[in-house]
């Protein structure tokens, strides 16, 4: 079991089922969660609360169907920024923090900064927040939008294998 407050997480093999079970299903009751990874129902929903203020489970979330809820766009923007220094790339992060379209923001190695993922009602909504965006002097000297036509794979567990 994972020791609160560790700097250096390790995650034993009930950790590691009880991690793959949510990723399946956050709705799961304690007392089946505990049934599917051999635990008695008091040391899984211990284990459950640790994992929790170790801050490994960051939350629990719906996942929605876009095609269902009314047609949503979805786009993948590459950011290059016009300076590279600390204290831009803190500006940049600290303000799309606030930014709800902007669902996902990874920093990336290469030839570009940033990769975001937006979403938008639609092509031409997306085009004004990105307008809106490069007014706010966030630094972005580049931008390369991406429409996503289908979703081909999303939202996916991380494997046991990674997590072990």
């Amino acid at each position: 079991m994972i020791s609160k407050k560790s700097s250096n997480c390790r995650l034993d093999p009930w950790d590691l089922r009880i991690l793959s079970e949510i990723q399946q299903n956050a709705r799961i009751s304690k007392s089946e969660l505990a049934k599917r990874v051999h635990l008695s129902a008091s040391a899984c929903s211990e284990r459950l609360r640790v994992l929790e203020e170790e801050g490994i489970i960051e939350g629990f979330y719906a996942r929605l169907s876009p095609a269902l809820m009314g047609g949503i766009t979805f786009v993948m923007v590459e950011v290059v920024l016009d300076r590279h220094r600390l204290e831009n790339q803190r500006h940049f992060e600290a303000a799309i923090q606030e930014i709800p379209e902007i669902l996902d923001c990874w920093a990336i190695g290469g030839r570009i900064d940033y990769l975001m993922r937006v979403a938008s009602p639609s092509v031409s909504a997306y085009q004004s927040f990105m307008e809106k965006l490069l007014e706010a002097g966030l630094g972005i000297e580049q931008y390369f939008s991406l429409i996503v036509t289908k979703p081909v794979k999303s939202n996916s567990p991380i494997p046991s294998a990674v997590l072990a």
